[in-house]
């Protein structure tokens, strides 16, 4: 066999299959039939690769809690379903893997075909209640009911509200919370010429040039002017950028958080003009040791990056969603909690192909906003972002110090 792009292999001791199920019957002959988990002893010895163009993905996901779930093998954070010649999501065409789960090349375009399929004739019309009893039928083992409910409730609304009528805010937290509910175990990224790749399926890779995220829609680069968020008066030290610490996915307003150290009331300003697309103000009630203080999301004007703030308190009265805002305007203060050195939580996003229904990339800057913090005030750097999936461009001065590198 020659493998292509979003299939996936079943590997045990040297065998190979891209059958949707093990094929127990072959590998191990003799064990029950009537018991799907029956692997001979050997459960742990098997794994399971997905092969994406950035990537080769591994797991185990038919042994319960064992790293990489079938949702972070497929980049399908919906576990969303398909047939031949079914609607296309942005998945790989005919592709499919166990329960005839889509395989997409990017997390983000799995993330966003929940929003299409949602929006799709077949859901549109439905309530929150009856989309899900579609969408997480009881027949496969759902509680549909508890699903919609738990989703209604994280929008605050009824379930009888029709899933037509949310607008994209409202259907990004319906995106979060399936995720949330899905689940999805991360395993590991392999790249294709790793040693951890078994040669046998090593020897059945095509010949591809590798391309970091390969789908990325291009609608033209643009820049964007950026500067320090928190007042270098009262920033501290670096706590942390993307992936490090509990800076992981599979939201990348997590993976892609930066923690920027300041002393409880420090100033907090907007790091970019924008506009306020989200906004949850501070509720002290509800603090707890990963979420807490006000959530700020903010959008560049053309709508193609935005930034997410966290931990933040004393948010001027009258910002949130709707409102405009300019590179330096006052966003709150840093928010102390608990024993938790004080900082802000930050994380950039580039929406390729522009909102609505662009794909959302997590942008790790951290480097450049350690170097803005510690620069002369007023440093400012020029950011371009290119549209085609790929890392910022160089930055170039646009103030008054020493040039800040992009990292």
């Amino acid at each position: 066999m020659t493998l292509e792009l979003g299939d996936h292999v079943w590997y045990w001791n040297g065998r190979m299959s891209t059958d949707k199920n093990i094929p127990r019957a072959q590998w191990f002959p003799g064990t029950n039939p009537h018991d799907p988990t029956d692997y001979g002893g050997h459960g742990k010895e098997i794994f399971h690769y997905v092969i994406h163009a950035d990537e080769i993905a591994r797991g185990r996901p038919h042994m319960r809690n064992h790293e990489g779930s079938f949702a972070w093998l497929n980049n399908n954070p919906g576990n969303i379903t398909g047939v031949p010649g079914g609607p296309d999501y942005g998945q790989y065409p005919g592709k499919f893997n166990w329960h005839n789960f889509l395989v997409f090349p990017s997390w983000g375009a799995g993330y966003f075909a929940i929003a299409q399929l949602l929006r799709s004739a077949s859901y549109r019309d439905l309530s929150i209640l009856d989309g899900f009893a579609r969408y997480a039928p009881a027949s496969d083992g759902n509680d549909p009911a508890t699903y919609a409910h738990a989703v209604a409730n994280a929008l605050g609304i009824s379930v009888d509200t029709r899933l037509g009528d949310l607008d994209d805010d409202q259907m990004r937290v319906v995106q979060d919370k399936i995720q949330e509910i899905e689940g999805a175990v991360p395993g590991a990224g392999l790249a294709w010429d790793s040693e951890e790749v078994p040669p046998e399926i090593a020897a059945q890779l095509p010949a591809f040039r590798r391309v970091r995220r390969p789908r990325a829609l291009a609608r033209g680069a643009f820049t964007v002017d950026i500067s320090a968020p928190v007042d270098p008066s009262g920033y501290t030290q670096a706590h942390g950028g993307p992936h490090q610490g509990g800076h992981q996915g599979p939201n990348w307003y997590i993976e892609y958080g930066m923690d920027l150290g300041g002393v409880a009331g420090t100033p907090v300003f907007a790091a970019f003009d924008g506009h306020i697309t989200r906004f949850t103000p501070h509720n002290p009630a509800v603090d707890s040791g990963k979420v807490y203080g006000a959530q700020i999301f903010v959008r560049a004007p053309n709508d193609m990056m935005g930034g997410f703030y966290t931990h933040l308190t004393d948010v001027p009265a009258g910002l949130g969603p709707g409102s405009t805002v300019s590179r330096g305007d006052f966003l709150g203060t840093v928010l102390g909690f608990g024993g938790i050195p004080p900082h802000l939580h930050l994380a950039l996003v580039e929406i390729i192909g522009g909102a609505p229904g662009g794909q959302y990339v997590g942008v790790d800057l951290y480097q450049t906003f350690l170097a803005l913090e510690t620069s002369e005030p007023g440093s400012v750097v020029t950011v371009t972002f290119s549209q085609d999936g790929s890392a910022p461009g160089e930055g170039m001065r646009a103030g008054p110090a020493e040039s800040v590198p992009v990292g």
